[in-house]
Parts: C-alpha cells; structure tokens; sequence
C-alpha cells in the first residue's frame, strides 16, 4: 500500500470520526443552507519532475470561479458542520471539483444576527484535465452570520482553504494551494 493511498484512507477515517462525534443531536436547533459564491486562488507555479538537465516550471494565475452547494449546521453555542459544495470550473476552466469537509463550529446566539466561527478538515476531489488535483486532504476556517427572521434568514460566509501537499499529474506544486471561498445563501432553520 503507498503513503498516497495511506493518507487518503487516514483521512476518510478522520472526516468518519468528526462525522460522528459532530453529529446533530435529537432536539437541537440545526440550519440548511443553500450557497453560492465565489473563490480564488493565489498564482501557483507548478515545476514538472527533472528531465536530463531540463526542468520545465509554470506559472499559473488562476482566476476566480463561482461555487455552489449546501452547509448542514447545528448546535445553539457550539455544534458542527457539514459541507458539500461544487465549483464547475475549479483554478481553470477546464476543469471542475466536489468540495466536502467537517467542522467544529462556535456561534453567538443573538435572535436576529448570529455570527459564527468554524474551522475542520476535508476533501476535495478535481478532475476534467490531466492537469486536475485528484483527490486531495484540505483544511478550512473561517466565519460568518446567518440574519434571521422566523425560521429563514440568509447567510453571509467568508472562508480559507489550505491544501497542503497538492499533486498535479507530472508536475509537483512548489507550495501548498490556499483559495478563498465568499458566499452568500438562503438559511432554514429547523
């Protein structure tokens, strides 16, 4: 078995454990949200494995692109949360990715605005290009406010994302990938 195929089953088990230690307990508050937004990425330069003496490097400079999906939240003061999001065209336009991740999460509990905090772990998995990521284990945080009024409100949310060893087909990334994600989205609360 390889460290790749090792690491990705460590962080199955981690993303199964945070699952069930976070989930939604019988009688608490829990808000759906459905999302859309938009990240960026930073420049990345991509360095293909040493040819002889040649060794070719390239810049990239992503551009920005849209995402969408829906955040499963719950607990009054600290809970949990559960993403699964997907951008159609992820760094570039020729290729797209399914973003899911788990987080711990800390809100005020103010009737009409109630800011949060939350951070967690995940996955994301890139494909359509031979230059796509695959699979990879990624790190969130960041925050936001959900503006209620009854049971729906909407939601504002900034967030970070760090892969921290990115692979590219034939080439290895010169640093981690770090995008960022601003949304907006149509709350429920239930």
């Amino acid at each position: 078995m390889g460290a790749r195929t090792l690491g990705r089953m460590t962080t199955i088990w981690i993303l199964l454990l945070a699952i069930v230690m976070l989930r939604p307990q019988a009688g608490l508050a829990a808000d759906l949200t459905a999302f859309g937004g938009i990240q960026h990425a930073g420049n990345l330069t991509l360095q293909s494995a040493q040819n002889g003496t040649t060794t070719l490097v390239q810049n990239f400079d992503p551009k920005t692109f849209g995402v969408f999906g829906v955040r499963l939240s719950h607990g009054k003061v600290v809970g949990g949360e559960y993403t699964a999001a997907y951008a159609p065209n992820f760094i570039s336009s020729s290729s797209h990715a399914w973003i899911f991740h788990s987080n711990a999460r800390v809100q005020i509990p103010v009737e009409f605005v109630k800011p949060y905090a939350t951070a967690g772990v995940g996955f994301l998995n890139s494909s359509g290009t031979a230059n796509a990521l695959g699979t990879e284990f990624l790190f969130n945080y960041g925050g936001g406010a959900n503006f209620m009024v009854g049971p729906l409100g909407f939601n504002f949310d900034v967030r970070g994302y760090t892969v921290p060893s990115a692979h590219v087909s034939g080439f290895t990334i010169q640093n981690r990938l770090n995008f960022i994600q601003t949304s907006v989205g149509a709350v429920l609360h239930f």
